[in-house]
């Protein structure tokens, strides 16, 4: 029986890499397809067909899914009936050679991709964490699913050349996609989201100061993590979602929440809690989004630490020195105020209208996760170049892949092309110098996965682990 959670690969050869700008792989994002109404060379053709004779009905959906295209509007381009593209997705029917061609044309992939012959893991909606199901629409979590599973491919591919670090993470069974239940791991710690926390700290001995650069944390010990606008504008309705039912743990933040670098460690310790305490994801469940936002309240900032630094009464600019020192934003010290006891619910109420009056006259403002190299991921993109040091380009990644090189700098996180101009680096010894002087040390720690250097004859990526 084929189990929809692991990993599925389909023996079959692949077709040979495409020769043109339609079956190619696309060196240029501003490269334009050949319209379905236009003759095409011989060549075309004949790649067309022999990707036809090998249709996997898994890939279309996929792409379907990740263009945001329903099956009428892509029947109504392609001018065959809705009901034709159904049979097309579900294997029923076989797509013409034409009809393949005008496929990849309208759906922005190549030829190719349509081909079986490449390993996948299938992920099912109901197998990733969301936080709400009634912000995030059914059709927009289908196509967040599909773009976990093309991060997924892309780090499969990567492992073939680069040794990524190991998934170290409780319960978690590498390669298996599994979190293990017993009684000393998963069904307990979703009981008790504090004490798993503190568990993971001591486990990653990461100790009972703030949690410095979480997200390069997260991916030094084996984790997948994106930031994405996988779906334009809409996908601020996802807000941000993790799986633990792939080879490894996924987890998508949004760049909605990197608008505020507070609120995006906090999302990113949330789906950290999801992966370990639920391995059986029941999306927008009230009672599992409680235990993660518990989990993460507790990594972030540990009750037997932060309560001695809580001001007895409530007194906001007490909070945003603490919020700059533990990195988590005042509203969740404020939250935090209450929950340990600090101070009552109506307190808690008013202290929260009072911070929003505040943020309202400009004060209290948002700082951006772009001026945090820490909190922005880099796994997926080092090992990338680790790969290219050793024969593996960016051309040959997205053929193998058979993708445009547009979408995989998407995937690797690349998307933004504007270079940056660096006018300063902060060095040890000023970053002790700062310390001294009582800069927040999450803020200002060794960056962390150090540039690799392994020798040419392991490659790996060595320094991220």
């Amino acid at each position: 029986m084929n189990d929809h959670r692991h990993l599925r690969s389909v023996e079959q050869p692949q077709p040979p890499e495409p020769a043109s700008p339609t079956g190619g792989v696309d060196d240029s994002s501003t490269a334009t397809a050949t319209p379905p109404d236009v003759p095409t060379r011989p060549v075309d053709l004949q790649l067309a067909a022999a990707v036809a004779g090998a249709f996997d009905a898994r890939r279309l959906r996929q792409a379907r899914l990740l263009a945001g295209r329903t099956k009428r509007d892509l029947a109504d381009a392609l001018h065959v009936t809705p009901g034709a593209v159904s049979h097309w997705e579900t294997g029923t029917t076989l797509p013409r050679p034409d009809h393949v061609m005008k496929l990849a044309v309208e759906l922005d992939v190549p030829v190719g991709f349509f081909a079986a012959g490449r390993p996948y893991a299938v992920l099912d909606a109901g197998d990733a964490h969301f936080r709400s199901l009634r912000s995030t629409p059914a059709y927009q979590r289908r196509r967040a699913v599909e773009w976990a599973e093309q991060v997924w491919e892309v780090a499969h591919a990567l492992e073939h050349r680069v040794h990524l670090p190991p998934v170290d993470l409780p319960g978690y069974t590498p390669g298996d996609g599994v979190l293990a239940a017993g009684p000393d791991t998963t069904p307990f710690h979703a009981a008790h989201p504090q004490a798993a926390a503190r568990e993971l700290r001591a486990h990653w001995k990461l100790g009972k100061d703030p949690v410095a650069h979480l997200v390069r944390t997260m991916e030094k010990h084996g984790l997948i993590v994106t930031v994405a606008e996988f779906a334009g504008a809409a996908t601020a309705t996802v807000d941000a979602f993790s799986t633990s039912k792939l080879p490894r743990p996924v987890v998508v933040l949004t760049r909605e929440r990197a608008k505020d670098v507070y609120r995006h460690r906090f999302t990113a310790a949330h789906e950290l809690g999801h992966l370990l305490l639920h391995p059986d994801a029941q999306p927008g469940d009230p009672l599992q989004e409680r235990q993660a936002d518990a989990f993460a309240a507790e990594f972030l900032t540990p009750a037997d630490r932060i309560t001695a630094e809580l001001p007895a009464r409530m007194d906001l600019h007490r909070l945003d020195q603490l919020s700059r020192d533990w990195g988590v934003g005042v509203d969740s010290l404020i939250y935090r105020c209450r929950e340990i006891g600090t101070i009552s619910e109506t307190t808690y109420r008013r202290s929260y209208q009072r911070l929003n009056q505040m943020r309202g006259l400009g004060l209290f403002p948002l700082e951006a996760v772009s001026g945090y190299p820490g909190e922005q991921p880099v796994l997926l993109t080092r090992a990338c170049q680790v790969a290219e040091q050793h024969g593996l380009t960016r051309h040959a990644l997205a053929a193998q892949l058979q993708c445009t090189l547009p979408r995989l700098r998407q995937l690797l996180g690349e998307d933004d092309r504007v270079p940056r101009l660096s006018l300063a680096t902060v060095t040890a010894d000023r970053v002790e110098e700062k310390g001294k002087k009582g800069d927040s040390n999450w803020r200002h720690s060794a960056t962390g996965l150090a540039e690799n250097s392994s020798d040419p004859q392991t490659t790996g990526c060595d320094t991220c682990c």
